[in-house]
């Protein structure tokens, strides 16, 4: 005789299985966000070390065009700045969903104890 899974663990397994989803795209993303910050500053630092008559250029495509050195640190920092505000968004997402996880997981904890009891009372 096969056991019928109560409607409310189900939805438990699949909130939790969705969470844990969500959770895994989360630090994907924050991951390469931080590769990219990394990038930013190594060509930051090498801006900042060259002169300033040294030529720069930006690549646009299948072009690459001279710009002005401060030009582009502006527009490094600027990006840089963005992906800060971004991670630091990430990572308030990434806690809330480690909290919505644990609370999930006490959940189907409860659910396993209770069903293995509540499962031998009616047997």
């Amino acid at each position: 005789m096969a056991q019928r899974i109560p409607p409310e663990l189900e939805q438990a397994v699949i909130k939790y299985q969705q969470v844990e989803s969500q959770l895994a795209s989360i630090i994907a993303q924050k991951s390469v966000i931080t590769s990219e910050i990394n990038e930013i500053d190594r060509t930051l630092n090498i801006l900042k070390s060259v002169n300033e008559d040294t030529p720069v250029y930006k690549n646009t495509g299948f072009v690459l065009i001279k710009v002005p050195r401060d030009e582009v640190i502006k527009e490094l920092e600027e990006r840089k700045e963005e992906l800060e505000i971004r991670l630091n968004s990430f990572s308030k997402m990434e806690e809330t969903l480690k909290k919505q996880l644990e609370e999930l997981k006490k959940k189907l904890e409860k659910f396993s104890i209770g069903g293995v009891t509540g499962a031998s009372k009616a047997g």
